[in-house]
Formats: structure tokens, C-alpha cells, sequence
């Protein structure tokens, strides 16, 4: 593609794909895919995306892969707080293709930070946008989640919500459709722009290799320890914890970003000065840094701290611990108390009903608790039939024969395709998995599904019975765009039909 334009500073690769197809007067969607990507099927995605080095060959030799994700997506503030082989791997799917693979990675798609789903901008940027480069780009800080200011201006972001004609999956929409808009500027919040300065010092990181899981739970218990907040050798004042950040941070902000609910057991406050066996989001780091840590903290010198911490734990540490408690009576009473309890409920009731002995005896006595557990284990029911597979063949065939006679007079419906039929099912990833296993729904699919010929021509019927109801004339090229179709797509039979109803109209 001759003529891309160069990212600018700050601005998400996203946006530079939109000025692509506004510089090269590009109207379609598909077909700026195709100019970008040579494929028609890229998604486009604003914080992760993928199919770079696609994009690499229109740019100057002088940008890279990384340079790319590291300067124009918002993987930055999710790469130093994953293990070092999730980056790297995640660094290679946005380089090709992904699947969702990397949001999942990330732990993007099941955080309690949710996604920016709307385009946001500060109005006094794009100003500046304009007199300095001549046009407007979308910028990284405003689609991250608690960067709800503009740090720079101390302006709440402003929010621009597409037309329905322009939400499709493959649509980049430029920043310069909010040119009419009223331009409102509202005072940022104070926590706000707390957390957009630190998420524009994070984006500014350079490419490093991410800490272990390890180092990061040994940073967080060092930061209680040096605080007072350490109860006994091992365990930490949570309590201490809690009450700091409640004097920092106010509950309905935090309730705002779903971090709330921070006395709870499993919260992840409590979690994140535990030991460390999944990913925190940014936020969550940011909120406790901002409460332990001097004013003048920075992301460079707590990186710089936490690689200094041993990478893995020694083998001391791994050490199973089942060292005998040394009252023995004390110990009799409680294994007998646990016994009992197994007898009569099983494990995990047990454990729920006696949390504080389980964890007595997994502490003291950790050997005997693992061996006598193992005794109460439910066998396996390997080779046992749970499911009736032709019985429930038939009932789901009995199902899409419903879907198929409630649909046949809607011709609005989108293309009753395989996987269409599949969703109107219950638990229908099991039974797209199963289809070996339902040769009676496996043949519905094949005979009922719908074909794209058989979809294109109900779009142009229901295009023709809304003109004739209007009592509007039939000019071909009104009938293909009110149906949403381009000649270009058209398949053999479609164009048939086209042409028959031309016949019919013109005698």
C-alpha cells in the first residue's frame, strides 16, 4: 500500500489504519482490509491486535514488530505483570494471528477491568492534534480503563458513540468523525488523574522481560513486612492492609472499576500480597504501589527492584513442610476431629465445615492429612456411560426441527448457517464438539443449513416485498443497497434471480 501514513506518537495502530483509508478514500471496510492485510477477514481490534507484520511491509524499515506493539498498542500495560514466556508468546500472535488467543493470554477477557467499549478523547488534545500534525489520531491513553482524564489538561474524557452503520467488526472509524460534536469539558477527577499519569509512565516502558510470579509475590510480602503490616514469620495483617487503602482510595471509585468488595477472603487485595499464581491487572497494582510507595515512586525503579529478587524460589522454600506438632495429645484429638468429620461428610464438606482445623492440620501435620485424604477419595467413573447419545440426538433434532418452522417467514434473520442452528441450542459447544456423536443432528445441519446464495436471495426478497409495500419503484442499484450487497459478491445463482426479477419488472 503506497503512501501509509507514518503512526504518530502515542497514537494506537488502530488509528492509523483509519487515517489509511481516509488518505486513500477508502469507503469500504472490506477493502481497506484487503489494501492493509490482504485479508478480508482481519478483526479490527483496538487494544490487542493482531496480523502485524502485515502492516510491517507498508511502513519504513526502521520499525519493528516490537516497536510497533510497544509505541502503538495498549500491550504495555499488561506485558510486565505476565510471566516472561506469556509475553513472548503473546508478542509472536500479535506478530500473526491470534484468535483471541491473546486477550485470553492477558488475562484481559476475564478480569474484573473490564474493556473500554466506546471511543473516548480529550477535546483539548484533539486541538493540539490539529494544529500540530493537521489532522486528529486516536490515542493510547484514552482506551484504557481508570485513565478517565486527560492528565495533560486535568479534563475528563469525552465519549463518542458511532453510528449502527458504522459498529461492524472490520470498521476502523477515524477520530475525525467526532468533528461536529460539542465539545465539553468537565474537571477530572483527583483519583482519575492519579491513575492516568502512571498508566502514561507504564506505557512509556521500554521492551523488558517480565518478573516471575515468585519475584512479584516476594516484593508485595516485602512491602507489608517493611510497613509493619507482618503478623508472625509468614503471615501478613490484612486487616492493616485494608484500612490504608480505604483511607486512600474512595469505595465508590473503587466500586466504579469492580475492585470493591476488598474484606472479603478471596479478594484480590488479600490475594495480591499472597503467593502469586495468576496475573493482576495494571489497576490493582497501581492502587496498591500508590498506597505504600513514596509520592515519587516510578515504574523504572519498582522493576528495577523486583529483578533483583531471586527469579525462583530456593530449595528450601519448595521443601514440602510435614513436620509433627509436638503435643501429641493435642494432635491425636485433632486428626481424630478430622477422621470423624471425612467419615461422615467427605473432603471438601469437610473442609467447608471445619475450615480452621483443615488448616491447623495442613500446617502441623501435613503428611498424615494428604495420606488419610487420600483414603476418601471418590473412585473414578471411567468407562461408566453418563449420557444417552442417541436419545439426546433425537431430542435436539426435535429442537431444530422448531427452529426451522418458527424461521421460515422471517425474512429478516441473519443466515441460518450451521453454526446459527448450533446457538439456538442449548449448551451448544458441547454439541458442536459432539457431532460425531449425532448423526441425526450432524445430517439436519448438512441438509437445512443455509447457503450464501440462498441467504443473498432473501436478502433481495425482503428487499423487494419492503419496496412494494412502500409502493416504491424497484431500481436494481436501490434494491442491492438496501439489501447490503455489492455485485462483487455476488454468487451464480444469486445473479440469476437478480436477473429474473429484471425480466419480470420490465415485461
Amino acid at each position: 500500500m503506497l503512501n501509509f501514513p507514518t503512526p504518530y506518537p502515542n497514537e494506537l495502530i488502530y488509528s492509523t489504519i483509519a487515517r489509511a483509508g481516509i488518505h486513500h478514500a477508502i469507503t469500504s471496510p472490506k477493502q481497506l482490509l484487503e489494501e492493509v492485510f490482504a485479508n478480508r477477514k482481519v478483526i479490527a481490534t483496538i487494544d490487542l491486535p493482531s496480523h502485524l507484520i502485515c502492516l510491517l511491509t507498508h511502513l519504513s524499515s526502521n520499525y519493528t514488530l516490537e516497536k510497533i506493539v510497544y509505541g502503538h498498542t495498549l500491550f504495555p500495560i499488561h506485558a510486565i505483570f505476565s510471566p516472561e514466556n506469556t509475553r513472548l508468546k503473546c508478542l509472536q500472535w500479535m506478530g500473526n494471528q491470534s484468535k483471541g488467543s491473546i486477550h485470553l493470554a492477558l488475562g484481559v477477557a476475564a478480569s474484573k477491568v473490564k474493556q473500554i467499549s466506546t471511543h473516548r478523547y480529550c477535546s483539548l488534545c484533539l486541538k493540539n492534534q490539529y494544529r500540530q500534525y493537521g489532522e486528529f489520531f486516536w490515542s493510547r491513553v484514552w482506551y484504557i480503563q481508570g485513565a478517565n482524564c486527560c492528565s495533560k489538561h486535568k479534563i475528563k474524557l469525552s465519549e463518542f458513540l458511532p453510528p449502527l452503520h458504522l459498529n461492524g467488526r472490520h470498521q476502523f472509524i477515524p477520530a475525525s468523525f467526532i468533528l461536529d460534536r460539542k465539545q465539553l469539558t468537565n474537571p477530572a477527577h483527583k483519583l482519575d488523574l492519579i491513575i492516568s499519569t502512571r498508566i502514561e509512565e507504564l506505557l512509556q516502558l521500554p521492551p523488558i522481560s517480565a518478573p516471575t510470579f515468585h519475584q512479584w509475590s516476594q516484593f508485595y510480602q516485602r512491602i507489608a513486612k517493611r510497613l509493619g503490616f507482618g503478623k508472625g514469620a509468614k503471615h501478613i495483617d490484612h486487616t492493616k492492609i485494608y484500612t490504608a487503602i480505604i483511607k486512600k482510595w474512595d469505595l465508590n471509585w473503587l466500586q466504579q472499576h469492580h475492585l470493591d468488595g476488598l474484606h472479603a477472603e478471596t479478594s484480590w487485595l488479600r490475594a495480591i500480597f499472597r503467593k502469586h499464581h495468576k496475573s493482576f491487572s495494571y489497576l490493582e497494582h497501581i492502587i496498591v504501589l500508590e498506597t505504600f510507595y513514596p509520592k515519587g515512586w516510578t515504574w523504572k525503579a519498582i522493576v528495577s527492584e523486583i529483578h533483583q529478587i531471586p527469579s525462583n524460589p530456593s530449595n528450601t522454600d519448595t521443601q514440602i513442610q510435614g513436620t509433627e506438632y509436638k503435643d501429641i495429645s493435642t494432635l491425636t484429638e485433632k486428626r481424630n476431629e478430622w477422621v470423624s468429620l471425612i467419615q461422615k461428610y467427605g473432603i471438601k464438606p469437610s473442609r467447608l465445615k471445619n475450615a480452621a482445623l483443615y488448616a491447623w492440620l495442613y500446617r502441623n501435620d501435613k503428611t498424615w492429612l494428604l495420606t488419610e485424604n487420600k483414603k476418601f477419595h471418590v473412585l473414578s467413573t471411567l468407562g461408566f456411560k453418563k449420557v444417552n447419545w442417541p436419545l439426546r440426538d433425537w431430542q435436539l433434532v426435535r429442537l431444530l426441527f422448531k427452529v426451522f418452522y418458527k424461521s421460515l417467514d422471517d425474512l429478516s434473520l441473519p443466515r441460518q448457517s450451521r453454526n446459527w442452528y448450533l446457538k439456538q441450542l442449548p449448551q451448544h459447544s458441547t454439541v458442536e464438539k459432539n457431532l460425531h456423536r449425532l448423526p441425526l443432528t450432524n445430517k439436519f445441519l448438512d441438509i437445512y443449513s443455509e447457503d450464501i446464495s440462498s441467504y443473498q436471495i432473501r436478502r433481495i426478497t425482503r428487499t423487494i416485498i419492503q419496496f412494494q409495500i412502500l409502493n416504491q419503484h424497484q431500481v436494481g442499484w436501490k434494491i442491492l443497497r438496501k439489501s447490503g450487497l455489492s455485485e462483487e459478491r455476488f454468487t451464480d445463482e444469486t445473479l440469476k434471480f437478480l436477473n429474473q426479477i429484471k425480466r419480470i419488472n420490465h415485461g
